[in-house]
């Protein structure tokens, strides 16, 4: 896949403007609130979901984060339809919206499973799950924008743990309270303290603050240990996966491993354009792009959906 010419030049594309001080990856990371780590590994995984669209004979689906940076990259127009559609694919890959309802939800379920095995086979790893979690994870959340400058971002687990963190401190103040009104005459270390905390003019804000971030460090560590669940999980079934398929490939989800998908410098594929059994003047990275030549191709819906101008195409959920 190293020598094909639509990979390379996935590969070497630049979004941004020559020059630009705020680069495609950089927006990319400030709108979603995500490190500028993560969202260069997000945009790796964004060329290979376009690597997938432009090569293959069906159609795929994206994950939510490579849905992101795919509708940061259709604000990029000039880029987008003159340099990665007209350039490097050779033909239109369209976005459209789900139409809605439990049949468009079933069909993008199934298509992201199926996007998920064209990955494997084409790259020879697993999925990164940090990127293309699970199907119901992938189609269970729901997500707007927010104006961080004017709101604070809570999650809600952590608020639960706080509360009941809370609750329990508060119902620890009491006994001991009872406990103290009941024994005036014993008075022990945990009494002093109370006693300390409550008249000090600043002790009761600084009970307040040990204790949420007590709460911090708690929540943390909990979602350390599920994460570390979650990879567990994901690992078993890249091994169960393997296994089943008889694919002896490594599960680094890095850029090594990968594998050639057989299709060359071929254009992305669909059911419309396979039964039209028409060309639309491109061959990828090396053909010329007719941009008039979208023979009826039609967006195949989706929360993510796309269709690229040969009928391939991508979506979400509803």
């Amino acid at each position: 896949m190293v020598d094909d010419p639509i990979w390379r030049a996935l590969a070497d594309m630049r979004i941004e403007p020559q020059g630009a001080a705020l680069t495609f990856t950089r927006r990319l990371a400030r709108e979603n609130g995500w490190s500028r780590a993560h969202a260069e590994a997000v945009m790796e995984e964004y060329r290979r979901f376009l690597y997938l669209a432009a090569t293959g004979t069906g159609e795929v689906t994206p994950s939510d984060q490579v849905d992101q940076a795919w509708h940061l990259h259709l604000a990029y127009t000039r880029h987008y339809w003159e340099e990665l559609c007209a350039r490097i694919i050779g033909r239109p890959l369209h976005h459209g919206p789900t139409a809605g309802g439990g049949a468009e939800s079933r069909k993008y379920r199934s298509l992201y499973a199926d996007t998920l095995a064209r990955y494997r086979a084409t790259f020879g790893s697993e999925p990164p799950s940090s990127i293309w979690p699970p199907s119901d994870i992938r189609f269970g959340a729901r997500y707007m924008w927010v104006d961080t400058s004017r709101h604070f971002m809570v999650p809600r687990k952590m608020v639960s743990i706080t509360g009941m963190a809370a609750g329990a401190a508060l119902l620890a103040a009491c006994t001991a309270l009872v406990a103290k009104t009941a024994q005036p005459a014993a008075a022990s270390p945990t009494d002093r303290a109370i006693d300390f905390i409550f008249q000090w003019d600043y002790g009761p804000f600084v009970a307040m603050v040990v204790l949420f971030l007590l709460m911090i460090a708690i929540g943390t560590l909990i979602d350390r240990l599920r994460g570390r669940g979650r990879k567990s999980a994901a690992q078993r079934n890249a091994r169960r996966n393997r296994r089943d398929n008889g694919d002896s490939g490594g599960s680094d989800s890095g850029s090594g491993g990968w594998s050639d998908s057989g299709g060359g410098a071929a254009a992305a594929g669909g059911a419309a354009f396979v039964a039209g059994g028409g060309d639309f003047g491109g061959g990828g990275a090396e053909g010329n792009w007719d941009s008039g030549g979208d023979s009826g191709s039609s967006d195949s819906g989706g929360d993510s959906g796309c269709s690229s101008g040969c009928g391939g195409g991508c979506g979400g959920g509803d």
